[in-house]
């Protein structure tokens, strides 16, 4: 098996084939490689590029080389490549050993990321709770109805039933928007604790 920059070229074409397409690029994955193919002596602009499968990434990555364009990443994936990229302009300016430096910011990403998958696992309880929660009120009007009963029309008759329908979906909303609320707050508290 040919070797590319030290690393065989069946995993290069591998991990160059996987970013082709609309897949997030595996971050970790990724300065783990670069580092890799720096310590096996390639220029940091060949290294980067090799391990990204692009040609023409320069001494220090751009964010959009490393997670693609705006519209295509998220958030915490912008943040996470905006560190790789001050960490390796950083190293190119001080002369640091950029293996070292990206291995270190391997194990940064790679905690943050798993930070990140432990509280989605924490709310995914709380968020479907909220979808069930939903989806009640529908289940129930439809039940009524299979039961023989007329909630559509007490509700639309005007009086009680219409006031208590418009009281319902109102309470409803403003459920739905708290508890959205309410677990963006808790996502961002874990962000700030981290």
């Amino acid at each position: 098996m040919r070797a590319v920059g030290g690393i065989p070229a069946a995993f290069s074409v591998g991990r160059a084939g996987r970013r082709g397409g609309a897949r997030p690029v595996d971050l970790v994955a990724v300065l783990h490689d670069t580092a890799a193919r720096l310590r096996s002596g390639a220029p940091p602009g060949a290294a980067w590029s090799d391990a990204l499968g692009r040609a023409g990434v320069g001494d220090v990555p751009t964010v959009e080389q490393l997670v693609g364009p705006a519209a295509s990443r998220r958030r915490e994936d912008a943040a996470r490549a905006r560190a790789v990229v001050a960490a390796a302009r950083l190293a190119a300016d001080l002369g640091a050993p950029l293996a070292d430096v990206l291995e270190g910011v391997a194990g940064a990403v790679a905690a943050d990321e798993e930070h990140d998958a432990d509280v989605a696992t924490a709310l995914a309880g709380p968020r479907a709770t909220a979808r069930v929660l939903l989806v009640l009120p529908v289940a129930g009007v439809l039940l009524g109805t299979l039961l023989g009963a007329d909630p559509l029309g007490v509700m639309t008759r005007g009086g009680v039933g219409t006031g208590c329908a418009l009281l319902g979906a109102t309470l409803l909303v403003v459920g739905r928007w708290w508890t959205g609320r309410l677990l963006a707050r808790t996502v961002d508290a874990g962000r700030l604790r981290t």
